[in-house]
């Protein structure tokens, strides 16, 4: 069996899983500037995300005795690839990770969430 989820390389919490909430908080941040959201829901606003290291994968599988790892791979979707393959990729996949929790705290506004990302990643 193959299980694909999204994780962290290393054992610090503040790694690769604060990469993507950094993408993320710049771009509310604008469409709080730009008068597209409320400052106020922005302020109570949380992404309750949790990327496991390998080591956490470890201890857990363990603990549960379900499943054994055989082999374990990290991969960047990102390494090798052009800025300008990357960003509608990036745009697809913010989209499709947060749009459920985006649109139940602050409204119908995905469309232009998209849009703002589409345009401060083009900077």
């Amino acid at each position: 069996m193959v299980v694909s989820l999204a994780g962290r390389r290393s054992d610090e919490l503040a790694t690769e899983i604060s990469y993507v909430w950094g993408t993320v908080a710049p771009i509310l941040g604008v469409m709080v500037s730009e008068g597209l959201i409320d400052k106020a829901k922005l302020e109570f606003f949380c992404i309750p995300a949790y990327g496991p290291s390998g080591n956490d994968l470890r201890e857990i599988t363990q603990e549960e005795c379900s499943l054994s790892i055989t082999e374990r791979w990290a991969h960047d979707p990102a390494s090798g690839m052009d800025i300008a393959l990357l960003t509608p990729n990036r745009t697809a996949t913010l989209r499709a990770a947060f749009e459920q929790i985006i649109v139940q705290h602050f409204g119908e506004i995905m469309d232009e969430f998209v849009r703002t990302v589409e345009k401060h990643l083009s900077l």
